[in-house]
């Protein structure tokens, strides 16, 4: 029994020193999940945390808008429901420090996936470092305290699930177990599930396709199944559908992700290039999977560049298995030392740049962001009207302030959403759009802001260096 010890103990020094390069590699994704925790300027975020606050407190999902005084009471239907109550769940412990750090987990979680798949179709480790941070300054903007973070993560699982059925690593009654469960978590964390479904079916066309893969294509397909039926345990049933299209509906025109694909766009040409050397790259080595999700992502960018990220991120693990010249690997190999130290010394200089985040972990991006003066000086229930942006954060700070918008597009709609907005530019009618609102809390160099300032009806409540406030006179 000792000398089975003594033989296993080399065995064990060899697999903690061939993992060892995979960990500095998962590490590139370190800061940027920590310059992402340092500063929070998504909406969505705030008035997420607080819908889930008051689930919590009701336990019960809210039915109708409870937030604001132009839709208040019409139905709402929320498409991230359980994703609220986490980040509530969260902010209930630490405040927007926890939220911030949540979800940096997350990200980091997908860095381990992207590696993870790197690793299983036999890439280098130096190889998906370097993806990971060459596709960094492409992904951050859409790495935020978002439920979209549950979206990469489950394609990304949902891929390497796959992967391992194509390869025969995994019984295919335990995939098809394994995804369908997926899907009820993924369908109330993000209505999104049905890129999942599409994706399976996807994956199950292209293996009944070929004869020796029948079989498994059938069970993709079953999965595929299982996958739509598990979409509808969410609060809206097979309504998701008719939700994810209103949603699309309300905010195609309005919110910059929801426009389609733009080649002229210097950032969304290179993310959809890179997704499709990905595609070329698992259509050459028949990574029937990849094949799939890149097929689907791809085409779901060309109507809706929120999809590019999804694209990417399944394109990077190709990226990094490709295999350098034989002369770079004999380099590289006769080197390794010199590597090492390289690679570590550049880790080095690229945390300095992220770890000072942790200094303000949560904060709100005061470039976008009043200071606590600007709304601790709202009074108390007054009918707010403010812009797009602004509005989730006065939910969250200020919830006995009822506003007139904020980023859930598919409450309001195009059409108000659009004639406020036109209004915060000083646009329009600003006596129609103000009425009913008895105070205002927009940028300080907006239209309306400069309107105000020599209005006799309006009073300077409060200012700072980024939004203004007045009162009704």
């Amino acid at each position: 029994m000792q000398s089975l010890k003594l033989l296993e103990a080399p065995e064990r020094t060899k697999a903690r020193r061939a993992g060892w390069p995979w960990g500095l590699a998962w590490l590139v994704m370190l800061p940027v999940a920590l310059l992402r925790a340092g500063e929070l300027t998504e909406s969505d975020t705030f008035w997420q945390i607080r819908t889930g606050l008051v689930t919590l407190a009701e336990k019960a999902i809210p039915a109708t808008d409870p937030f604001s005084w132009t839709a208040l009471g019409e139905s709402w239907t929320q498409n991230s429901w359980a994703f609220n109550v986490v980040l509530a769940g969260a902010y209930h412990v630490w405040g927007l420090p926890a939220v911030a750090l949540l979800c940096a987990t997350l990200i980091m979680g997908i860095g381990a996936l992207v590696v993870h798949l790197a690793r299983q179709l036999g890439g280098h480790p130096i190889g998906a470092g370097l993806a990971l941070f060459v596709a960094s300054p492409l992904l951050i903007g859409f790495l935020q305290a978002r439920p979209q973070l549950i979206d990469y993560i489950a394609v990304l699982a949902l891929v390497l699930v796959l992967q391992r059925l194509t390869h025969g690593s995994v019984r295919p009654l335990h995939a098809v177990a394994v995804v369908s469960a997926m899907s009820i978590v993924w369908v109330n964390l993000h209505a999104a599930v049905l890129l999942g479904v599409g994706i399976l079916g996807a994956c199950a066309g292209l293996l009944i396709l070929r004869r020796r893969t029948r079989e498994l294509g059938w069970w993709c397909a079953a999965a595929t199944a299982l996958s739509f039926l598990g979409a509808a345990a969410n609060p809206r049933g097979f309504g998701l559908l008719s939700q994810t299209l209103g949603v699309r509906d309300a905010s195609t025109g309005v919110v910059m992700e929801w426009q389609p694909f733009n080649p002229g766009d210097l950032q969304q040409l290179l993310m959809f290039v890179l997704g499709m050397l990905g595609l070329l790259l698992a259509v050459r080595r028949r990574e029937v999977p990849f094949v799939a999700a890149l097929t689907v992502a791809a085409a779901g960018s060309v109507v809706a560049m929120r999809l590019l990220p999804v694209l990417l991120l399944v394109a990077l693990p190709l990226l990094a298995s490709v295999k350098a010249p034989g002369w770079l690997s004999r380099y590289a190999d006769s080197r390794q030392d010199l590597l090492r130290f390289g690679v570590t010394l550049f880790m080095a200089g690229w945390l300095a740049v992220a770890v000072p985040q942790l200094t303000h972990l949560g904060r709100p991006s005061p470039s976008i962001y009043p200071s606590a003066s600007i709304t601790d000086a709202i009074p108390a229930g007054c009918r707010l009207f403010n812009s797009y942006v602004l509005g989730g954060w006065v939910i969250l700070e200020r919830p006995d302030v009822p506003v007139s918008l904020d980023s859930r597009n598919d409450l309001y709609g195009v059409e108000r959403v659009v004639t406020f907005e036109s209004a915060v530019r000083g646009q329009g009618d600003l006596d129609e759009a103000l009425s009913g609102a008895e105070c205002v809390l927009v940028p300080l160099e907006s239209g309306l802001a400069e309107a105000l300032k020599d209005d006799r009806g309006w009073v300077e409540g409060a200012a700072d260096d980024v939004a203004v406030l007045y009162v009704r006179g």
